[in-house]
């Protein structure tokens, strides 16, 4: 079925009314990076937020693999390549402690959402891979880092084909999306967010000192500030991305199979191929599997259709098949997309735009659970008038995204 498994669980929804359209803050997107927007801004006393949205079920908040990893979506190796040692240990470290912010937020709040800090596997499927992963495991250990080497043959143990040796952390985690963002939306609900379903916006402008929301069928909404928390869909939205073009949309696929009859080895998250496939197993012990989008004519870049690609499909039973020692025949029972959003800079995009009123916190880049919920700690920050990391106000700020390497 299309349906993401995550949403086997339903999502909890908005009033169907029309909003109130004067407002003091209004968050477009009630995914992860909206939800937390809103739950964080509550912490520093914002009370009048709306949260919007459209759509809510095709965001890709629900349609990932429930990965929380410490890391970006380069390697360490890679990230000291393009950007030195010192800002390479200070990404990786940032990292860390927005996964952190999770489990904190999980255990602050008592949430009830299937977390588990149970570590993360890198695989190399080719030499040059396995390489890398010697390499980013020294450069972690020389900066004080946990990292595992995992041998070849340990990893068979664990129940895999076909790869050369393995990169283990231990901090990483997992939690169930739509749990996470239900929890944590139906506390912020509890202290008072407004939140309007499928409302269609077409435009954000600031207007005479105040933010005016464009929306399809219920008028203008105004708000002293915005939110576009809308990952991938923010060109759409806003003039400010679509002329810099700070993010691409690319389609991101994943199948589930059925139960399966024999327990799995390795349950926590775990990936191949410089992270282009990705996997976990749930907790009804089903292999969940995502990725192979790169050996796709385009690599599934510049779409906001979510209808699956059967190739991608078919290319990740066949990787199932190669890479997982598992006797049995699989079978699939779900098989869904989402359209994610490739960050120009390769780190997400959090602060104002060309408005003073107008923020943004997106561009996740593959990595959207984590990044999402501690991103929008530091939005929240930055609309308070506090002071974050100088990492932070530099590497991410959509403002200087322009002047950065594509």
């Amino acid at each position: 079925m299309s349906l993401p498994y995550w949403l086997e669980v339903p999502l909890v929804e908005g009033a169907s009314s029309i909003p109130d359209p004067e407002t003091e803050i209004v968050i477009i997107g009630s995914g992860l990076a909206g939800v937390s927007t809103a739950y964080w801004l509550q912490t520093k006393g914002f009370n009048s937020i709306t949260l919007i949205d459209f759509k809510a079920t095709e965001a890709a908040s629900f349609r990932n693999c429930g990965h929380i990893l410490y890391g970006t979506v380069e390697s360490i190796l890679a990230l000291a390549a393009l950007h030195g040692d010192a800002i390479a240990k200070d990404l990786w470290q940032l990292s860390i402690d927005i996964c952190h912010d999770v489990r904190d937020t999980v255990q602050r709040e008592g949430l009830d959402v299937d977390y588990k800090q149970d570590g993360y596997l890198v695989m190399a499927v080719d030499e040059s891979e396995h390489d890398e992963i010697r390499g980013s495991i020294k450069l972690l250990h020389s900066h004080g880092f946990q990292s595992d080497y995992v041998s070849r043959k340990e990893l068979e143990n664990k129940g895999f084909c076909n790869v050369m040796g393995g990169r283990f952390e231990a901090g990483s985690a997992q939690a169930h999306p739509t749990k996470f963002r239900n929890a944590l939306l139906e506390l912020c609900l509890k202290r008072g967010l407004r939140y309007h379903s499928n409302i269609e916006v077409l435009a954000v402008d600031e207007v005479k000192d105040k933010v005016a929301i464009t929306t399809r069928h219920h008028g203008v909404l105004r708000a002293e500030a915005a939110v576009i928390a809308a990952n991938a869909y923010s060109p759409l939205l806003s003039h400010f991305f679509a002329k810099h073009q700070l993010v691409e949309p690319f389609r991101g696929q994943i199948i589930c199979s059925k139960p399966l009859s024999k327990p799995l080895r390795v349950t926590y998250p775990h990936s191949f191929d410089h992270g282009y496939e990705y996997a976990i197993a749930t907790q009804d012990n089903r292999l969940m599997l995502g990725g192979w989008r790169n050996n796709t004519t385009g690599g599934e870049t510049g779409t906001y259709d979510i209808t699956p690609n059967p190739l991608v499909k078919k290319g990740l039973e066949a990787f199932a098949v190669r890479h997982y020692a598992i006797e049995e025949k699989i079978e699939w029972e779900y098989s869904w997309a989402g359209i994610m959003a490739a960050s120009k800079t390769g780190f997400p995009f959090i602060g104002p735009t060309d408005s003073q009123r107008i923020f943004t916190v997106s561009g996740f880049t593959g990595h959207g659970f984590s990044w999402a919920h501690g991103s929008a700690k530091y939005l929240a920050a930055i609309m308070a008038g506090d002071s974050i990391p100088d990492l932070v106000a530099r590497q991410f700020n959509p403002r200087l995204a322009p002047l950065t390497r594509t």
